[in-house]
């Protein structure tokens, strides 16, 4: 139903900074550009199937304003812990995903409307969903994300304008780790959301495995991730 689109890593660093200083198997992030409704901006990793985004805060008049979930995510995590946070995963029709899990009993975000404007100008468009859910120290639900663009078409504007290079194509993002404090709860919680069976304290989506460890850390969340040769993945 779902595959893994991105993971989202907390920072008070600019993009600049994180794509001169981080690294991952030799590669560079690229700055990805900015939020101007949110008052956020961005730097971008990508593999084959999905990414890892570093979200920090550019002007935090405008970030206090925006009432978007995950900012108020950033705002109330990044003073005390930069790190791994939440997950995004892709869906091809949110509307339906928005009936689905309000038939299911969840309260919804509704569909929002989102975009970037990249560091060459372009404006990249996009449809998000959250399930209502409190912040706090509580692991928070993933979210989940609609592309204007089809998946094969943003991969080739993504090769296109240098983001998206060989060498990034050969990784992937194998599995992400979570933290968190009833292992057995949140694994039982996650798997009604997303429909997937347990097994191992794990769940399996086609491109990403999801592993939860007991963890006595004050916040739960998203602690870890593993990026592999694509042709790894079993």
């Amino acid at each position: 139903m779902f595959e893994l689109d991105h993971v989202v890593y907390f920072t008070k660093k600019s993009p600049e900074e994180v794509a001169a200083n981080e690294l991952i198997s030799g590669i560079h992030p690229v700055v990805g550009g900015q939020h101007l409704q949110w008052g956020t901006h961005n730097a971008l990793f990508y593999t084959k199937s999905s990414y890892i985004e570093w979200l920090s805060v550019e002007n935090e008049t405008k970030a206090k304003e925006s009432r978007h979930p995950l900012i108020e995510q950033l705002l109330f995590d990044v003073d005390g812990r930069e790190g791994f946070a939440s997950i995004c995963l892709r869906s091809e029709n949110l509307e339906k995903m928005d009936r689905y899990f309000k038939k299911m009993g969840y309260k919804t975000s509704g569909v929002l409307p989102s975009e970037r404007k990249t560091a060459s100008g372009e404006i990249r468009r996009w449809k998000m969903l959250f399930i209502d859910q409190k912040v706090g120290n509580a692991l928070p639900y993933p979210f989940f994300i609609e592309w204007e663009q089809g998946m094969e078409e943003r991969l080739e504007t993504l090769r296109e304008d240098g983001t998206l290079k060989p060498d990034n194509e050969e990784l992937t993002i194998k599995k992400c780790i979570f933290h968190v404090h009833d292992v057995e709860q949140k694994l039982t919680q996650w798997a009604r959301l997303l429909s997937l069976p347990t097994k191992d304290h794990t769940l399996r989506l086609d491109n990403a495995i999801f592993e939860f460890v007991e963890s006595a850390d004050e916040k739960e969340r998203l602690h870890t991730i593993e990026v592999v040769k694509a042709w790894t993945i079993e």
